[in-house]
């Protein structure tokens, strides 16, 4: 354990069910304040915990861990009362052996609290009871495809509440689990707790059975699954619900101030079952509240989603997730808080039974990484405007203590999405502990079983060593290091991972064919979310995984000034090359596929023969891995710029109907990336207009996975969409921590100004550009010590007088000042 996190405390459970799936456990501890004290408590559990004082909400996690760790939350005590005070925490210990977001192991509380440094009270001590809450059902159906434990639902009472500040029922002493953690600080800021209760009311309804069949839609449906998850006996409210259909009102409403300000709907004199409807202004990431009432026995079934379908409904089944907490009471009056967090922009409260009841308060408790003022962006488009406050929210609400795949569906922390996010957030909130906290829990987690040295596909989730490794993510992992270090110029996580870097490709050496590229790479292949991913295209050869293999020993060799790694990324990189030069001998040739590269190749006697396989995103592959050129294939570049993308200026060839065709996950990325790079502004903003602005037009204003919007719409690596609009239109490049270099590029494109600034550990770097008749100015500061270079853009090449920092300077390439400049560029003399 990490030295000074915790002093006495042992991991603890309830006696005997440290093992048990599902399980929601209790812990109460009283200790006594004297005035003028310092008081904190130190937490850490499996799977996650929420804590109170004196009954009031404290704080809740913590972050996920890789497996055989827990990260420690630190909470300093305020608004304690002198005397006897009362601390309460929940922890909910699923032992998953399904899903991304959690490692299998068993569950565990360990705490602590001191009194100016001194411990008072600590788990494996007498100073804390525990029991089982027994209120919550455990056996009810799968929450989601990527969070495979059950949904919420509860028998609600007055014990469920009462505990926190009275006794727990059947309490006992707690019984220390005996298996040692690895305790490490949480790494970054915790969480912001934010209430969000600006709801407004949509509509009220009676619901009804649907005449129409109902049929599975997830293979969680099947009879294979329930029957290993509870069988009959399994809850299913998200099955019931999906069942119901709106209809017109037939009870009464009656609509009140409370004394706090809020509505209270009261509904009565309704059979069927009442629902009240409501939508938020933005959609948010966070725990769901609700405060309600009623005079006889009532189920309460909250359903939530992020968007409503094209009938203006409210799905309770969309992207494989269950969306339902289901809650029933005897009746009286209950205030409620979610374990799990969602993210919803649209909420139904269903009331079966209760002869009269009332909502008294709904809110969301937001569970992200605080938002930042450090960073922003605006310009002249207010399309471009709006991309940019889509990027940040996408951002934050898939931002805990690392990023999010997606904050409903999995919150799993995949190594391929957070190489973009990475590089957003270091531009979009000026941060980068989030990104050094997920390269730290990727090194510390084991090797997947298939290779020695590899790394987890998902952050601090699954199994101890991972069945199925993904080596294309694996590579995007080390590429985020090395971009990371560019950021930050961090020499200890550059060293940490050296061994595991060398371990890592050593093993990969084992995949090399007689020609030296990589050949039958085990596990699992992600290309792109496309046809770009399956076996055909994949394998034997996989040319695109060749390309990023070379691109990463490139970008590992100049970070830890490895000649070997450089040189045999050219090595690889002139095979596949070769290879191209005969597909430039094939451009006469009939129903040939000139000037594309295939996706997956065989060796024959000939060499590297490609396998018939095609498709777009692999295409941009090879141009962003270095392993083509515009230089070396003019024709193919200039077909993929003109003939693919999410809008294009021309139709394809006959033969090129069959390429597959690109998700935006990642194949537009490096499409957009590579526009930027070889001065295709004017088609980037068409193209970034054309598919983001498709994506805000529609809920939940956040950035999708897929283009269909039946999958995720709130995927964390949309974020980069933001930085593209800093990097590329305003100009200002994630600055070179190593040398002291920030590069100021603007492309403007229909754009007449933009300005931005970020923050960095040196200090901020802010930019600022504008357009005139006579020419353009711009302006920028950066942190003591560093260079900027500035280059002019090539719409005003024309200019026949600059001045730099006041003084008259020759137009000739790019300029290098130190860290402030004012650049003004004249049509005039």
């Amino acid at each position: 354990m990490e030295k000074k996190i915790f002093q006495k405390a042992r991991p603890v459970f309830v006696p005997g069910m440290e093992a048990k799936p599902d399980t929601l456990a209790a812990f109460r501890c009283d200790f006594t304040v004297q005035p003028g004290k310092t008081y904190k408590l130190a937490i850490a559990a499996h799977t996650f915990y929420r804590a109170y004082i004196n009954g009031v909400f404290l704080g809740a996690g913590p972050a996920p861990a890789p497996f055989g760790m827990l990260k420690a939350d630190r909470y300093r005590l305020e608004g304690l009362k002198e005397g006897l005070n009362r601390l309460a925490v929940e922890v909910i210990g699923y032992v998953p052996s399904e899903n991304n977001y959690a490692t299998h192991e068993t569950s565990c509380l360990i705490a602590e609290l001191t009194e100016e440094n001194k411990v008072i009270c600590a788990t494996g001590d007498a100073g804390f009871t525990c029991g089982l809450l027994t209120q919550k059902d455990c056996e009810a159906e799968t929450l989601s495809f990527g969070r495979r434990v059950p949904l919420e639902a509860y028998h609600l009472d007055e014990a469920y509440t009462a505990w926190r500040t009275g006794a727990i029922p059947g309490a006992a002493a707690c019984r220390e689990t005996g298996e040692e953690r690895i305790i490490r600080e949480r790494g970054t800021a915790m969480p912001d707790f934010s209430i969000r209760e600006g709801f407004r009311m949509l509509g009220i309804y009676s619901l009804r059975e649907r005449p129409e069949e109902w049929k599975a839609q997830s293979w969680w449906e099947s009879d294979a699954y329930i029957a290993r998850c509870g069988g009959e006996g399994m809850k299913r409210p998200a099955y019931e619900d999906s069942l119901l259909e709106d209809t017109v009102y037939e009870g009464r409403l009656e609509e009140e101030k409370g004394t706090d300000g809020r509505c209270i709907y009261k509904l009565s004199g309704h059979e069927a079952p009442a629902a009240l409807e409501f939508v938020m202004e933005e959609a948010e990431t966070g725990f769901i509240g609700i405060t309600f009432s009623s005079e006889g026995p009532v189920t309460v079934d909250i359903l939530w989603n992020d968007y409503l379908d094209g009938r203006g409904l409210l799905p309770v089944k969309a992207d494989n997730v269950n969306r339902v907490i289901r809650l029933h009471s005897e009746g009286g009056s209950f205030a409620f808080e979610a374990m799990e967090p969602h993210f919803l922009k649209y909420i139904k409260v269903i009331f079966r039974g209760g002869k009269s009841v009332s909502l008294d308060r709904l809110y969301v408790r937001t569970y992200h990484f605080p938002d930042s003022p450090a960073s922003g962006f605006v310009c002249s488009d207010k399309e471009m405007n709006r991309i940019y406050e889509g990027a940040r929210r996408t951002l934050l609400t898939n931002s805990l203590a690392f990023f999010l795949d997606s904050p409903e569906r999995e919150r799993g922390g995949w190594a391929g999405d957070s190489y973009w996010t990475g590089r957003a957030a270091a531009m979009l909130l000026s941060d980068t502990t989030l990104e050094r906290s997920m390269l730290t829990d990727f090194l510390a987690a084991d090797y997947s079983v298939m290779q020695e040295g590899s790394f987890p596909a998902c952050c601090s989730g699954g199994a101890r060593k991972d069945p199925c490794m993904m080596y294309s993510w694996n590579l995007f992992l080390l590429l985020e290091l090395t971009d990371y270090y560019r950021r930050t110029w961090d020499e200890e996580m550059k060293e940490a991972y050296r061994e595991r870097v060398s371990l890592f490709l050593e093993a990969s050496q084992a995949y090399k064919n007689s020609l030296g590229v990589l050949e039958n790479i085990p596990g699992s292949m992600f290309i792109d979310w496309s046809q770009s991913n399956d076996a055909s295209h994949t394998a034997p050869i996989c040319t695109a995984a060749n390309g990023l293999y070379a691109f990463t020993l490139q970008r590992l060799g100049e970070m830890y000034h490895r000649a070997d790694y450089i040189e045999e990324a050219e090595c690889v990189r002139a095979v596949f090359r070769k290879v191209y030069d005969k597909v430039k001998g094939s451009r006469n040739n009939l129903f040939t596929m000139y000037p594309l590269l295939p996706d997956s190749m065989t060796v024959t006697e000939d060499g590297l023969t490609g396998n018939g396989a095609y498709s777009e995103a692999a295409q941009y592959y090879y141009f962003w891995t270095g392993l083509l050129s515009v230089k070396d294939a003019p024709a193919l570049w200039k077909i993929l710029k003109e003939e693919y993308g999410p809008c294009p200026e021309k139709y394809r060839g006959t033969a090129h109907l069959r390429v597959g065709n690109c998700g935006v996950f990642f194949g537009y990325m490096m499409r957009f990336e590579l526009l930027a790079r070889h001065g295709e502004t004017a088609l980037l903003e068409k193209e970034m207009k054309h598919l983001c602005g498709y994506m805000l037009s529609q809920d939940p204003g956040t950035f999708w996975e897929t283009l269909s919007g039946t999958d995720s719409r709130n995927h964390g690596f949309g974020a980069y969409y933001g930085a593209i609009l800093m990097r590329v239109f305003l100009g200002m490049e994630i600055p070179d921590r190593e040398n002291k270099r920030v590069r100021f590029v603007p492309r403007p494109g229909s754009l007449q100004w933009a300005k931005g600034t970020m923050d960095t550990a040196d200090g901020r770097i802010s930019a600022f550009w504008s357009l005139g008749d006579e020419g353009i100015r711009m302006e920028m500061s950066a942190p003591e010590g560093y260079q900027i270079e500035a280059v002019i853009p090539e719409e005003y090449g024309f200019a026949r007088c600059m001045t730099v920092n006041g003084v008259q300077t020759d137009i000739s390439g790019p300029i290098l000042t130190g860290n402030k400049l004012a650049l003004e560029l004249c049509r005039k003399e």
